[in-house]
């Protein structure tokens, strides 16, 4: 944690069992809400609770609702030490980023709780896949805002129980590099000027991975020239689908650096993430801010952001579908260039770092300040 002077900007406590450090986008939220918080002297950003074990006893119990109350209270005798010692600084919020199975998350509401400061949560909500649990929902209630990145999130957590009123709609900025080059990656790739299709994300079945290996001869068969190129990590499962793909047809940058994957966004044609499951999907957005247009899957999170026909494409996770989508875009620039730059101007006017700070703050309590 930060042991400078607090002065006059306003003092905040991140809690998570992720440290903003590590990797995957919950770390990113943290590091770049902090950093961006701090540069505009709205906050003095300090963090609790990464490292944390998870005791061995609390997923059985977790499961059990009958004994939700035993381990919230638990959790605060357990932490107690930790919580008096943090209830010495003179926080004016605590912001916890995880789910009531993160435990850590009732030893924030209780240090909340002590020193009398507000208590907010970042979730990430999977609808139906993980963090709508009663035990997350025990939490959530106890909130005074909970973010959420859809209105459709809102829309499920309130039909579980939470009360109207307590969630703060909030999408997310891009988190990538500004400075990206494509004509660098291309020069580097040798791809010269030939179509480029690319994905980012985990590689399995969630995010459509297998299905887009599965459909790229369909598109070779109209564009032999074009490009799939991939990164994120996993896939292993799928490396002989990937290596009946002619080989010249793919590049693979793995696990990609930041400077990477903006030269990637800068360098493809469209963006294709297939994703049937996603909390909000910031790599659509990251895609935007280079003018590209974007393909998302059946997840109900992007679609809501993502208009179907005007920033982007809908499509089902299935071959044709998938094929169909990559293909009408191929065949039509004016259409990509139009709904890249409308995408663009969507990201701009409402998801930038200026509009998210200032709903955190809001919901921090925090006094406004000038963002500009």
């Amino acid at each position: 944690m930060t042991g400078d002077p607090l002065h006059s900007k306003s003092p905040l406590l991140i809690v998570s069992r992720i440290a903003p450090d590590s990797v995957g986008g919950l770390a990113s939220y943290q590091r770049h809400l902090a950093a961006e918080l701090e540069a505009r002297e709205m906050a003095e950003v300090s963090f609790f609770g990464s490292g944390l074990a998870r005791h061995p006893l609390w997923a059985s119990l977790a499961s059990r609702p009958r004994f939700h109350a035993f381990l919230q209270w638990w959790i605060e005798v357990t932490y107690r030490p930790e919580i008096e010692r943090l209830a010495q600084r003179p926080f004016k919020a605590v912001h916890f980023v995880g789910t009531g199975w993160d435990f850590v998350g009732f030893a924030a509401q209780a240090l909340a709780r002590r020193i009398g400061a507000r208590f907010t949560i970042w979730p990430a909500v999977h609808p139906r896949q993980w963090g709508d649990d009663r035990i997350d929902l025990r939490l959530y209630r106890l909130a005074d805002t909970v973010f959420t990145q859809t209105r459709q999130e809102a829309a499920h957590l309130e039909a579980l129980g939470l009360p109207p009123g307590k969630t703060q709609l909030c999408g997310l900025p891009p988190m990538c590099r500004p400075d990206g080059c494509g004509e660098r990656l291309r020069g580097r790739l040798a791809l010269g000027d030939r179509p480029v299709v690319f994905f980012l994300g985990a590689r399995g079945e969630p995010k459509g991975y297998p299905v887009l290996l599965s459909v790229w001869p369909l598109v070779l068969a109209t564009f032999p020239d074009a490009v799939l190129l991939l990164a994120g990590p996993g896939g292993e499962e799928y490396a002989s689908l990937l290596s009946e793909l002619p080989a010249d047809s793919v590049r693979d940058l793995g696990v990609v650096d930041e400077t990477d994957k903006a030269d990637a966004y800068a360098a493809c044609d469209l963006f294709c993430l297939p994703s049937a499951h996603e909390s909000f999907g910031i790599v659509y957005a990251e895609a935007w801010s280079y003018a590209k247009p974007v393909v998302c899957g059946p997840a109900p999170a992007p679609r809501e952001w993502i208009r179907d026909g005007e920033t982007g494409l809908h499509c089902e996770q299935t071959p044709e579908s998938v094929a169909d989508t990559i293909l009408s875009l191929l065949r039509n620039p004016e259409m990509r260039h139009r709904m890249g730059r409308a995408g663009r101007e969507f990201q701009q006017s409402h998801l930038t770092w200026e509009t998210i700070a200032g709903l955190h703050t809001a919901a921090f309590g925090f006094p406004p300040k000038n963002l500009t």
